[in-house]
């Protein structure tokens, strides 16, 4: 894959592969029905970015049945505080580098179908299905509305590179329950930004020190800076109300 190819070098690589067509393969046997979301699917369709993540969607129902599985093959994994299940690739003397390969699983928002993926072909796996480009603007705007500011940029990108189809993207979102997805939708086609102008995005962004030296820690500084953006969201949102 292109966007891995900055970390061909690194030791991780074949362990991270490999693991990666185990799992398609447990994915298949144990029917858990799935699609890879986030970096690796945007690239499938804009221009690609390095990643040292995979990122999974699968239903909540099968997050729990995926948990047991894991058990039962010994597979180390922990959940994040964006209620993520991470599994890390450690190097041959079983740490964690700064730029940690993942292999990540997250839930389904309300409302939203694993329908009609596109298959790709993924480290030599064929006909790994990818989500949509318009799956992929509405789980973006869905990101935006809850507080991951970094994501508008990407819909707003597939949007004018005119990756999506608008109207089906509408249709997705419109779908998500419990959401405000549509109102960034609306904001990158008016090109008014939603409140993502005034975010400090330096702060936003997670940049694990260079002392974080195992998982575990950086997960922790993800929940502090996931935290604190959201805190900061909310404070601004207080004050765009009250000058109304």
């Amino acid at each position: 894959m292109e966007l891995l190819r900055l970390f061909e070098s690194d030791s991780r690589m074949n362990k991270f592969q490999n693991l990666f067509k185990q799992l398609i393969y447990v994915l298949l046997e144990e029917n858990i029905e799935y699609m890879i979301i986030g970096t690796v699917a945007y690239s499938e369709y804009a221009p690609p970015r390095a990643t040292t993540n995979i990122n999974f969607m699968i239903s909540e129902s099968d997050c729990c049945k995926l948990e047991s599985v894991l058990k039962e093959h010994e597979t180390d994994f922990i959940w994040n505080a964006y209620k993520q299940l991470i599994i890390t690739v450690k190097d041959d003397g079983d740490e964690t580098k700064k730029y940690p390969f993942e292999l990540s699983f997250q839930s389904t928002p309300k409302g939203f179908a694993l329908s009609q993926p596109i298959p790709k072909e993924i480290f030599g796996m064929a006909d790994v299905p990818v989500a949509s480009v318009e799956d992929l603007v509405a789980l973006c705007c869905l990101a935006v509305s809850n507080g991951n500011s970094k994501s508008y940029y990407d819909a707003q990108m597939m949007i004018k590179l005119q990756l999506a189809d608008v109207d089906r993207c509408a249709a997705v979102i419109d779908s998500l329950l419990e959401s405000n997805a549509n109102k960034v939708l609306f904001s990158i086609l008016t090109g008014n930004a939603m409140y993502v102008d005034t975010i400090n995005m330096n702060e936003a962004l997670i940049m694990p020190s260079d002392l974080i030296q195992t998982h575990e820690e950086i997960e922790r500084a993800k929940a502090h800076r996931y935290q604190a953006a959201q805190e900061r969201r909310r404070q601004l949102y207080k004050v765009i109300q009250q000058t109304k």
